[in-house]
């Protein structure tokens, strides 16, 4: 694994409207509106190439809305696992024409597609939607991608564990890997329960899931260590090339538009954010290379009641691999230098945003 590419697409259209929702929690949610393609796959392709980045990336597909939903999301997904690359695509697995669209890509693909399945339980339910998504779910697998299978685990929830774990057992051989719900508009970036920790804990830890113990781990924990966001990671907007170092953090400019040029290199250093939240991607992959982390591989996958796996033995084994052994470390006085030119960039962008509130 050379690189995390995360990529953002600012697409809220969406057939579910699930309660704890990270979009729902904005200002602006549900626009309805489809996102305006500055390139083309073609051009997406050749400004990810291996060729540009120096090996193959772990890439993850995440819109506001519903992902599938987006507009030819198929032909950029392709182009770039056509590149080498290894795709995570962040879905509710009911949009069928979209995933048909790439269920008939030739199996030596799809070795390299996972589907995040969001096991919406409730939202399914009322729709009535639950056989279609575990159906989906058969299929993934029978087309040779790898399916795996995630629930939030809300309070809401909470009388229906029983149904869940049933319906799952039944239809996915194993019981589904648990998230965690986070409230976006605290400073803390909180759980999203009205339980205690010691309630939360006992009741979802029946489902002994390692994707749940991991991220718990590391939920409501400043990091402190020097993280490589921003060189050996980018957050990138699909749909114009904007890249940032991480989720938050300082913009590198359209990483699109000169595939001529080498990808920008700024490490974070020390975020500013409250915990990583998404530390189950990119601490597995090793952004602190100190940490000892599992596999993301591992994390993400279950063995099924009859030995088979959620994961393709190629994905999983890329999956399981560390950014450390395809980049180069920074010397003390490196790492030093980066703290200063992003404390510097961040003073600039605070100053400019105050500027423009004032115009």
């Amino acid at each position: 694994m050379k690189k995390v590419l995360l990529f953002t697409i600012p697409m809220s259209i969406c057939n579910f409207r699930c309660h704890y929702c990270y979009l729902a929690q904005r200002d602006k949610h549900y626009e309805g509106i489809q996102p305006q393609m500055k390139y083309t796959p073609k051009q997406v392709a050749l400004a990810m190439s291996q060729n540009r980045i120096g090996g193959p990336c772990f890439m993850n597909f995440c819109a506001d809305g519903e992902t599938l939903l987006t507009k030819d999301i198929d032909l950029y997904i392709k182009a770039l696992v056509e590149e080498g690359h290894y795709a995570e695509i962040v879905t509710n697995l009911t949009v069928n024409n979209m995933l048909w669209k790439i269920l008939a890509w030739e199996k030596e693909l799809l070795q390299r597609v996972e589907f995040k399945c969001s096991f919406h339980y409730l939202e399914l339910k009322k729709k009535g939607l639950l056989q279609r998504f575990a159906d989906n779910v058969k299929k993934v697998w029978d087309c040779g991608a790898s399916a795996n299978i995630e629930i939030t685990p809300t309070d809401e929830l909470i009388p229906y564990i029983e149904e869940v774990k049933e319906f799952s057992m039944k239809n996915f051989g194993a019981l589904p890997h648990l998230s965690i719900a986070r409230d976006d508009k605290t400073q803390g970036i909180d759980y999203l329960t009205e339980l205690n920790m010691e309630e939360y804990d006992k009741i979802w830890g029946q489902f002994n899931s390692e994707f749940w113990n991991f991220k718990k781990k590391l939920f409501g924990v400043k990091r402190t260590e020097f993280c490589y966001a921003g060189a050996w990671s980018y957050f990138i907007d699909l749909s114009t090339g904007s890249c940032r170092q991480c989720y938050c953090g300082t913009k590198l400019g359209d990483v699109f538009a000169h595939p001529e040029e080498p990808l920008p290199s700024m490490p974070i250093g020390r975020c500013q954010v409250a915990h990583c939240y998404n530390g189950h991607a990119l601490l597995s992959a090793g952004l602190i290379p100190q940490m000892r982390t599992p596999g993301y591989g591992d994390i993400r996958n279950r063995i099924r009641e009859d030995g088979s796996e959620w994961l393709q033995d190629e994905l999983k084994i890329f999956f399981n691999t560390k950014l450390i052994d395809s980049n180069k470390e920074l010397g003390f006085i490196g790492q030093w230098l980066y703290l200063m030119r992003n404390h510097t960039h961040s003073l600039q962008e605070r100053i400019f945003n105050k500027l423009s509130n004032l115009r």
